[in-house]
């Protein structure tokens, strides 16, 4: 009997790993912020438990299912020209309270999604800061991370860190460790997509009642100026995985970690090789009845995931799986031409049941991954009823 799209998807949910909760973070870990719990989903109208909001507008910031890099839930953020003024600027952002302790020791770990839409802007916007005590007087944060002219950048107490070209249209994992420190003992070390890219000692902030606290969203000064450099109308960004920790916590705490719970969209499927009858759309039609079938060994199935995801493993169910095992190779692309070997191995020869794989090499980032045939005991014939991808 023909399995339905809708029970094709329970199945692959029911035997996915779980998504990690927030009770499971370390204990130096004192504040997750992925959305996923509902007492969080409150914004515009309320900000998540221990924030607060700074927005002109209903559309500053909202909670949307896609895209996500943690579990189901991610923030939206916008921005346009013509919002009014908020705390003195132009600004669509979520902060902290002024009431940070002195001289303490922090991790920041979150993930940044710029849209298509966010081209290059000759005036800047930072999307992340750490802001110094209200009652310091103005002036700029000791720190943020911003972007300008189609580049990250990290302002440092005036320094202006180049960290070359952003992309669009993926996550960007970012991870900041910070001793808020008026002395020499102060650190600040940072961190993208798990390389290090700055690292400094000495003071990290100029002083205050408490040390500086953390906002994130969108904060475009040039559109309160009096003479505007940007040619922009408005600025639209996501914001996922946000974990603050103390001075327990290390970098593997905060960083944000693909989700094997999620399976990730197919845009297209195609193969080396198939006959017409059981063609590569029927490996992702979500009927277990139907089936791509291609002969030879190195016969693949490829599938496009539409866009560069982060992956890590893949769900496979084989024709006639029950009576007999395959051996296959799961290779990985973000060009669809360089592949890059993620997996291999045997299925059961148990279950004609999707059977869950995850790379034995870390999470990639990949647009296309590609299901290699090998062998099986009774023919040259690679025959998959069903594939998916699992990741962020």
């Amino acid at each position: 009997m023909a399995l339905t799209v809708a029970a094709f998807a329970a199945c692959l949910t029911a035997s996915t790993l779980p998504a990690q909760p927030a009770s499971a973070d370390p204990a130096g870990v004192f504040r997750t912020l992925d959305w996923e719990n509902p007492a969080d989903r409150t914004v515009p109208g309320t900000p998540p438990s221990g924030f607060l909001t700074q927005i002109g507008n209903s559309h500053g910031v909202g909670v949307v299912g896609s895209p996500v890099r943690d579990g189901s839930y991610a923030a939206r953020f916008q921005l346009d020209r013509s919002d009014p003024i908020t705390s003195s600027s132009k600004r669509a952002e979520i902060t902290q309270s002024d009431t940070q302790p002195l001289n303490a020791d922090r991790w920041y770990g979150f993930s940044l999604n710029l849209p298509s839409s966010w081209v290059s802007d000759v005036a800047a916007e930072i999307v992340s800061q750490w802001h110094h005590c209200d009652t310091c007087g103005g002036g700029s944060p000791p720190l943020a991370l911003l972007t300008q002219a189609g580049h990250w950048k990290i302002d440092f107490r005036g320094e202006v860190i180049d960290l070359g070209p952003y992309s669009t249209g993926t996550w960007t994992d970012w991870a900041f460790h910070v001793k808020w420190r008026t002395d020499s003992n102060g650190v600040l070390e940072v961190w993208r997509n798990g390389v290090p890219v700055l690292s400094r000692s000495g003071a990290t902030f100029a002083g205050g009642a408490h040390s500086p606290y953390f906002k994130f969203g969108i904060y475009k000064w040039d559109w309160a100026a009096s003479k505007p450099k940007s040619t922009l109308t408005q600025r639209v960004m996501y914001y996922d995985a946000l974990r603050l920790g103390d001075e327990r916590a290390r970098l593997a705490d905060v960083t944000p970690g693909p989700n094997c719970a999620n399976t990730v969209p197919v845009a297209g499927a195609s193969a080396s090789t198939y006959e017409p009858v059981n063609p590569p759309s029927q490996a992702v039609d979500g009927n277990l009845a139907t089936r791509w079938s291609g002969q030879g060994f190195g016969a693949s199935l490829i599938l496009d995931l539409g866009t560069t995801r982060t992956v890590c493993g893949t769900k496979v169910a084989w024709h006639k799986g029950d009576v007999r095992w395959n051996d296959y190779t799961v290779y990985v692309s973000t060009d669809g031409t360089t592949y890059t070997k993620t997996w291999e191995g045997r299925s059961t020869g148990t279950s004609t049941a999707p059977e869950t794989r995850l790379f034995t090499t870390s999470p990639r980032d990949a647009r296309y991954v590609k299901i290699s045939f090998w062998q099986n005991p009774e023919n040259d014939w690679a025959s998959i009823t069903e594939a998916a991808v699992i990741g962020s």
